[in-house]
């Protein structure tokens, strides 16, 4: 039982480790956060573009599909 305990002692975290990780794992957050960002502005891209095809496609009275065939 006591080398167990002894064993668990070994595997936790001491000062200096907890704070490298925590400086790992902001780092992590922040770069999330940038990833999460550019994420979001693609997708509002692609939404604007997807939505600007349908209303020209509607406005010639064509598909979306005959639209980006014939115009793109």
């Amino acid at each position: 039982m006591i080398q167990s305990v002894n064993h668990l002692i070994e595997l936790m975290m001491n000062e200096q480790d907890i704070e490298m990780f925590m400086k790992a794992f902001d780092d992590f957050m922040k770069h999330a956060s940038v990833e999460e960002k550019n994420y979001v502005r693609r997708e509002s891209a692609r939404e604007y573009t997807k939505a600007f095809f349908e209303k020209k496609a509607a406005e010639l009275e064509v598909t979306v599909d005959y639209y980006m065939q014939e115009f793109m």
